[in-house]
C-alpha cells in the first residue's frame, strides 16, 4: 500500500512540530594537533584553523578557536593543554576571562595522531621504548576522559584525518608522478581504513561519547588522485616538503574539507580567495564545494538544530543535533578490471545470495525406491509448477519431491557452518535431510544444523496442499542465522561475496543471464524475482541492476539469441531507468556466436541458411549473426536516445584465435547485398571485444605427455631423495607431495611464455587493435585468463589434473597474468575482463580468480593489484561513480551511525541509536532497543508504503527501507518525528 505524501494525512499522527530558527552556527574548538592543521610559518594561509575562521565568517557563523602542538601519546601527559596557537583574523575561545579548561565551554575537541603510525592497529602500543604500554587508541581515551571530566558538559570530539607521511613513499621532493600515484592511493585506501578502524574502536571503548572523523586525506586524494578534478595540480603547488607540510592552497583545501563537517553545511558558496590559492582550485572552487556536499551528504539548506525533547513519539535518547556528517564512499575510484560472474548453481562456491534457495538445484522427483526419475520439465509440463515454479500438486506416482542446496562444499568455506532458518507460506509436508540436520519444527519454520562436506543439503516436499484449497508449499527461504537481520533490512546479497566484487569496474552477466543455449524469446519468458530458484531460468534483471548500483560497477548484459525486440526494448527500458545514470551499461548480443560448442552458434547457422541459402558464404553465420547483433544495438540505441551515446558501450565479440573472421560480423556483405539501406553492422557498435585466454595448448597431445615425463621423473627423484633421509611409508608419501610439482612449474611456465602468451602478446591481440582502430572501435576483453586443463582424455587424468589445478594458483602463474596484463594495455586494450570471480578448480579448468571465498591466493593478488593500483587509462568519469556505500554495524550500546553517499545497509545493535540515511537506497535495521533514522530532505519529499515488515520510503532522490525502526524525521525537518508504528 503507498501512503500519499500529504501533511493532510498525517494530522492524526503522534507527533509534535514545532518552529525553530537556523540561527548562525557557533563553534568553540580546541585542537590537539601538529604541523598538519598549523604549519608554523610567516602566515597564518599555512594553518586550517584560519581557513575555516574565513569561511566561517562568511557565512556569518561564530567560531572560536585554541590549540597546540604535540604528539598524541604526550598530549594526555601534558595537561592542562598550553593553547599557544592565536591567529590575526581568527578568535580565541580561551581568553582571561576564563580561569580553567573547562570553564571555555569547548563544544568540539579536535585531535590530529601523527601521520606515521598507521603501519599498525591504533590498540597495539607505540613502537620503541615503551614502558607504560601506550598506545594511540589508550592515548586518545585518556584525553577524552580528562576533557570529559572538566567539561561541564562532554564536547564532541572530531578525529582530523591529516594526510599521510610523503616520505614513505618518495625520498626525493617534488616526488615523480608513479610515487604520488601510490601516494594517493594509500591514502584512500589503507590509509583511511586505519582511521575508520580507529574511530569505530573509540566509539566501541566510550559508547557515551560523540566521536566524528573528518575524512580529510582520503577526500583530498580524491581531488588529487587520476580522475580528480585537481589531477593535474603539480606537488610543488601544494607541498614544501616529503612530511609533507604544505601551500596556503594544501590548508585551504583541509579546511574546506574540516569545515563541512565541523558546520554540516557545504562551504560558501560565494568567497573571495587571494592569489597564493593556486588558480586551479579557485577556478574549481564552486565544483570542489559541491563534491565535499556530497561526501558529507549535506545540502546548502542544512542546519543543526535539535528535535524537541517532549513528545509522544520521540526516541528514548534524543539529545544529538542532526550535524553528523556521511561518511566517504568506500572503493577504488577509478579501477581498470572487470570480471565474469560464475553461474548460479547449488554447487557452485560463489554464494552471492542471503536466501541459499535462489541458488538451489531445479526439482527433481523421486519415484519409489529409486533416486529422480521425474524432472522438472516433466513436473512443468504436467501442471505441477505454478508460473514462479513452486510446487502446486505432487504426481501420484512420486514420492518425493527435491531442491538441493550448498552440495560438496569445502570444509573451510567461512561462514557456511551453523545454524539455518527455513520459512515457507502454505500446507504440506515439507523437511530438511542430507547434510542438513533438523533442529527444531513448526508449521512455516524450521531450524537446521549445517555443516559443509561431501554431500548436498535436500529440501524435500512430500504432500503440498493436502487439503486442495490452493495452499501449496510455496516462498521458501533459507537464511544462516547470522544473515537473517540483513534480510529483514531488505538486503539480498551476501556480504561475503559482495567485498570480494566490490571494487571492480564492470561484471559480465553473462552466466548469470544463463546466455549460452538460452531458450528466452519474449518478455514472458524472463526470469522473475518470483522465481523459487535463479537455476531455473538465469537471474532477473532487477537484481543484476541493482547488484551493479550496490556496488557502482557498469553491468554487461549479454541479450539472449532467440529474444525479440519487445523482450530487447523492455530490458533496455528497465536498465535505461533503473541503473545509475552514472554507470555505463555494456551490451553484447548473446555470447560466442561463432563458437559452434553453444546452440545459439549452430542457431544463427542454420538461420544463415534459411536466409541466404546453402553455400552462400563460409562465414554466412557470423555475417548473419554480426547482422542480428546490429539489430539488437539498434533497439537499444532507439530506447536510449540522446542519451545513448553517454551511457552505452555496444559491445561486439570475436574469435581472438581465428584472423580474419570478424570481417564477416563487421561487414555482413550478404546483409548489406539485400537492401541499399542496409549498412555495416560495425557501425552499431563502440567496443570491439577479444578474449586474452592462454594455456590451452598445454593439455593436449603436444605438451601432456611431457608433463607427465616431468612428473614422473621429479616424484622418483624425491622418493629416491626422502629414502636417502632415511625416510619411509606415510612420511616419504608426505615428502613426496609436499615438493612434486615444484621443479615441474617453473619448467611448464616457460613452456606458456614461449607458448600462446607469447602469441596474445605480440601477435594476436595487436592484429585485433589495428583491426578495432581501423574501425573507430575500443578494443575491450570479454573474458581472459588461464585455459590451462587437460582436453579429451587428457582430462581424465588424475595426474596431470591435479598438476593443473596447483599451477593455475602458483606465483609463477601470478607472473604471468602480470606480463598478460602490462601485454595488453601495451597491445592497446582497455577494460581487462577476467573469467571468472568465485569457481572451485577441478579437471574441467581453474576459472575462478579465488577457489572459495575464504581463499588466497598469488593470482587474485595480482588482479587485485593491478586493479588498486592502476587507473583506467582509456575515459574519464565522474570520481565517484565507481565507489560504494557499506556494510555499518552497531555495538551493544547507543550508537549514532552515519552512511555514506552511496547504497548503504545498517544494522544497528540492542541499544537505542540514531541512524543517519545519507545514501539514494539505504537499508536500516534498528535491532532491539528505540531506535530512530534520519532521512534526507522533508516529509512531502516521501511517498511510504509497507514492505513484509518493513517501511520503504521513497522520494525522487533516495528509497530508505526502515525494519525495526521506531522513530524517525528529515534532516530539513528535524523536529518532525513520526512513528513507524502509525504506518501499519
Amino acid at each position: 500500500m503507498a501512503f500519499a505524501s500529504v501533511r493532510g494525512w498525517i494530522g492524526g499522527l503522534a507527533l509534535v512540530m514545532l518552529p525553530l530558527e537556523a540561527p548562525a552556527k557557533e563553534v568553540r574548538s580546541y585542537i590537539f594537533g601538529n604541523s598538519l592543521i598549523h604549519h608554523d610559518t610567516d602566515t597564518d594561509e599555512t594553518t586550517v584553523p584560519h581557513w575555516i575562521g574565513v569561511l566561517a565568517q562568511t557565512a556569518g557563523h561564530d567560531y572560536r578557536v585554541d590549540g597546540h602542538w604535540g604528539f598524541l601519546r604526550n598530549f594526555a601527559a601534558d595537561l592542562p593543554p598550553p593553547a599557544n596557537w592565536t591567529y590575526s583574523g581568527t578568535p580565541r575561545a580561551w581568553t582571561r576571562s576564563y580561569r580553567t579548561f573547562g570553564q571555555v565551554g569547548y563544544d568540539t575537541i579536535m585531535i590530529n595522531p601523527a601521520n606515521f603510525i598507521q603501519n599498525r592497529a591504533a590498540d597495539r602500543p607505540y613502537d620503541g621504548e615503551k614502558p607504560d604500554g601506550a598506545s594511540p587508541l589508550s592515548a586518545t581515551l585518556s584525553l577524552f576522559d580528562w576533557v570529559a571530566a572538566e567539561s561541564e558538559n562532554v564536547p564532541r570530539f572530531v578525529i582530523y584525518e591529516g594526510w599521510s607521511d610523503l616520505g614513505a613513499f618518495s625520498q626525493r621532493f617534488p616526488p615523480n608522478a608513479r610515487a604520488l600515484r601510490r601516494y594517493y592511493t594509500f591514502n584512500v585506501g589503507e590509509y583511511h581504513d586505519w582511521y575508520v578502524e580507529y574511530r569505530d574502536r573509540i566509539r566501541a571503548a566510550r559508547p557515551g561519547y560523540r566521536v566524528t572523523l573528518l575524512p580529510v586525506a582520503r577526500t583530498l586524494a580524491g581531488f588529487l588522485g587520476q580522475g580528480g578534478m585537481l589531477e593535474n595540480l603539480p606537488p610543488e603547488a601544494l607541498y614544501t616538503d616529503n612530511a609533507p607540510h604544505g601551500t596556503p592552497t594544501l590548508y585551504f583545501l583541509a579546511a574546506l574539507i574540516s569545515y563541512a563537517g565541523l558546520f554540516d553545511e557545504a562551504p560558501p558558496a560565494e568567497l573571495t580567495l587571494p592569489d597564493t590559492i593556486h588558480a586551479k582550485v579557485r577556478d574549481n572552487y564552486a565544483a570542489l564545494r559541491q563534491v565535499i556536499a556530497d561526501v558529507y551528504s549535506i545540502s546548502d539548506s542544512a542546519r543543526a538544530t535539535t528535535v524537541p525533547a517532549a513528545t509522544e513519539t520521540a526516541r528514548k535518547n534524543n539529545a544529538a543535533s542532526h550535524d553528523e556528517a556521511a561518511e566517504p564512499a568506500l572503493g577504488l575510484r577509478n579501477p581498470p578490471l572487470a570480471m565474469g560472474l560464475n553461474g548460479i548453481t547449488d554447487w557452485s562456491v560463489q554464494h552471492p545470495f542471503l536466501d541459499r534457495m535462489k541458488s538451489a538445484r531445479t526439482w527433481i522427483g523421486h519415484l519409489p525406491g529409486r533416486w529422480g526419475g521425474v524432472s522438472t520439465q516433466e513436473l512443468s509440463e504436467g501442471g505441477h509448477l505454478d508460473e514462479n515454479g513452486w510446487l502446486r500438486s505432487i504426481p501420484e506416482r512420486v514420492d518425493r519431491v527435491e531442491a538441493l542446496i550448498l552440495t560438496d562444499q569445502l570444509p573451510e568455506e567461512p561462514g557456511l557452518a551453523g545454524r539455518y532458518r527455513m520459512t515457507y507460506e502454505g500446507t504440506g509436508d515439507i523437511a530438511v535431510g542430507g547434510r542438513g540436520r533438523t533442529i527444531s519444527r513448526e508449521d512455516g519454520e524450521h531450524w537446521f544444523e549445517y555443516q559443509p562436506g561431501e554431500g548436498a543439503v535436500a529440501v524435500a516436499i512430500r504432500t503440498t496442499d493436502p487439503e486442495g484449497t490452493g495452499d501449496y508449499i510455496r516462498n521458501i527461504r533459507i537464511l544462516h542465522e547470522d544473515q537473517i537481520p540483513l534480510f529483514e533490512a531488505g538486503a539480498e546479497f551476501n556480504p561475503r561475496w559482495i567485498e570480494k566484487i566490490a571494487d571492480l569496474r564492470s561484471l559480465r552477466f553473462m552466466d548469470w543471464m544463463q546466455t549460452n543455449g538460452s531458450s528466452v524469446k519474449g518478455w514472458e519468458d524472463r526470469p522473475t524475482t518470483a522465481d523459487y530458484t535463479y537455476k531455473r531460468r538465469g537471474v532477473p534483471v532487477e537484481v543484476m541492476v541493482r547488484l551493479a548500483n550496490l556496488v557502482g560497477a557498469d553491468p554487461w548484459f549479454c541479450m539472449p539469441h532467440l529474444a525479440d525486440d519487445d523482450f530487447v526494448r523492455r530490458f533496455a527500458d528497465y536498465v535505461r531507468d533503473s541503473l545509475d545514470p552514472k554507470l555505463k551499461t555494456y551490451v553484447e548480443y548473446s555470447n560466442e556466436l561463432w563458437n559452434f560448442i553453444f546452440p545459439q552458434a549452430q542457431w544463427a547457422n542454420t538461420q544463415a541458411a534459411e536466409r541466404w541459402g546453402e553455400g552462400a558464404a563460409p562465414d554466412a553465420w557470423v555475417q548473419y549473426a554480426g547482422m542480428r547483433a546490429a539489430r539488437t544495438m539498434r533497439l537499444w540505441s532507439d530506447v536510449y536516445g540522446e542519451a545513448a551515446e553517454e551511457r552505452l558501450i555496444r559491445v561486439l565479440g570475436v574469435h581472438s584465435g581465428w584472423p580474419g573472421l570478424e570481417s564477416g560480423m563487421l561487414d555482413a556483405p550478404l546483409w548489406q547485398a539485400e537492401a541499399p539501406g542496409n549498412g555495416a553492422p560495425a557501425e552499431a557498435f563502440d567496443a570491439y571485444a577479444v578474449t586474452g585466454y592462454f594455456g590451452r595448448e598445454l593439455g593436449g597431445d603436444d605438451h601432456a605427455p611431457q608433463i607427465l615425463d616431468w612428473l614422473s621423473e621429479e616424484e622418483g627423484a624425491l622418493r629416491d631423495a626422502g629414502r636417502a633421509e632415511g625416510l619411509e611409508h606415510r612420511v616419504l608419501d608426505l615428502y613426496v607431495e609436499e615438493r612434486r610439482f615444484a621443479s615441474v612449474v617453473p619448467k611448464v611456465a616457460k613452456l606458456l611464455r614461449e607458448g600462446s602468451v607469447r602469441e596474445l602478446i605480440l601477435s594476436s591481440w595487436p592484429y585485433h587493435a589495428r583491426t578495432a582502430r581501423a574501425r573507430g572501435l575500443q578494443l575491450v576483453m570479454y573474458e581472459g585468463g588461464t585455459h590451462v586443463l587437460g582436453h579429451g582424455a587428457w582430462g581424465d587424468s588424475a595426474t596431470l589434473s591435479e598438476f593443473f589445478q596447483h599451477l593455475n594458483y602458483t606465483d609463477e602463474m601470478a607472473a604471468i597474468y602480470a606480463e598478460l596484463l602490462k601485454g595488453w594495455r601495451e597491445a592497446g586494450g582497455t577494460l581487462f575482463n577476467a573469467f571468472v570471480d568465485v569457481a572451485r578448480p577441478s579437471k574441467f579448468g581453474s576459472w575462478g580468480a579465488l577457489r572459495h571465498l575464504g581463499d588466497e591466493n598469488p593470482r587474485h593478488g595480482v588482479l587485485m593489484a593491478y586493479n588498486r593500483e592502476t587507473s583506467a587509462w582509456w575515459e574519464t568519469r565522474a570520481p565517484d561513480t565507481f565507489t560504494h556505500g557499506a556494510l555499518m554495524h552497531g555495538t551493544d550500546g547507543p550508537d549514532r551511525i552515519v552512511g555514506t553517499p552511496k547504497r548503504d545497509i545498517i544494522l544497528a545493535g540492542p541499544g537505542d541509536d540514531e541512524l543517519y540515511a545519507s545514501g539514494p537506497d539505504d537499508l536500516l535495521h534498528g535491532g532491539e532497543g528505540m531506535d530512530h533514522a534520519i532521512l534526507s530532505g522533508r516529509f512531502e519529499d516521501y511517498d511510504y508504503r509497507r514492505a513484509d515488515r518493513r517501511l520503504i520510503a521513497v522520494s525522487p532522490k533516495a528509497r530508505v527501507s526502515m525494519f525495526a525502526i521506531e522513530t524517525f524525521s528529515f534532516s530539513e525537518e528535524p523536529d518532525f518525528v513520526l512513528s513507524v508504528a502509525d504506518f501499519f
